[in-house]
C-alpha cells in the first residue's frame, strides 16, 4: 500500500490561524515567495506591521521578519500564547505589558534562509510558534 501525504494549502493554512492561540509562520523559499505571500495575505483582509506593538491592533495582522529580527520579536512569539506579552517600548524608554486577543490573527513571514539564521542566534521561532506553513 502506497502512503500519500496531504499536501495542506496556503488558504488552508490560513483557515486555522483564527482564534489560535500562538503566532502562525510561513516559511518562503526566497523573496519573490514573500511577496506573493504578502499579497494573499493582503487579499484575505490581514494588515501588514511594521513593528509588534502593530500586530495588536488589527484583527488580523501579518509582519515580514528577516535575519536581523530583534529579541522582541522572539519575545512578542514566545509570550503569545501565555496570555501575556512584555514588550519593550524603544520610544518611551519602558515595558508595556499587553494582552492577546485570541480572536486576532497573527502571521510572521520569513525567507527559510533567514530563519535559518535566526536559528543560530538563539532565536528557536520554530518550537514556539504554532501554525506552520513552508511553501
Amino acid at each position: 500500500m502506497i502512503s500519500q501525504a496531504k499536501t495542506t494549502t496556503f488558504q488552508e493554512f490560513l483557515a486555522v490561524i483564527p482564534g489560535s492561540k500562538e503566532v502562525g509562520l510561513v516559511i518562503a523559499k526566497n523573496e519573490k515567495e514573500i511577496r506573493d505571500f504578502s499579497h494573499s495575505l493582503d487579499e484575505a483582509g490581514f494588515e501588514q506591521t511594521a513593528g509588534v506593538f502593530d500586530l495588536f491592533r488589527f484583527p488580523k495582522a501579518y509582519m515580514t521578519i528577516n535575519e536581523d529580527a530583534g529579541k522582541d520579536i522572539y519575545d512578542f512569539v514566545v509570550q503569545y500564547p501565555t496570555g501575556q506579552v512584555e514588550i519593550f517600548d524603544k520610544e518611551r524608554m519602558r515595558s508595556e505589558m499587553l494582552s492577546p486577543d485570541y480572536s486576532r490573527s497573527v502571521v510572521l513571514l520569513v525567507v527559510k534562509d533567514d530563519l535559518n539564521k535566526l536559528q543560530t542566534k538563539g532565536f528557536d521561532l520554530l518550537s514556539a510558534v504554532g501554525p506552520a506553513f513552508q511553501s
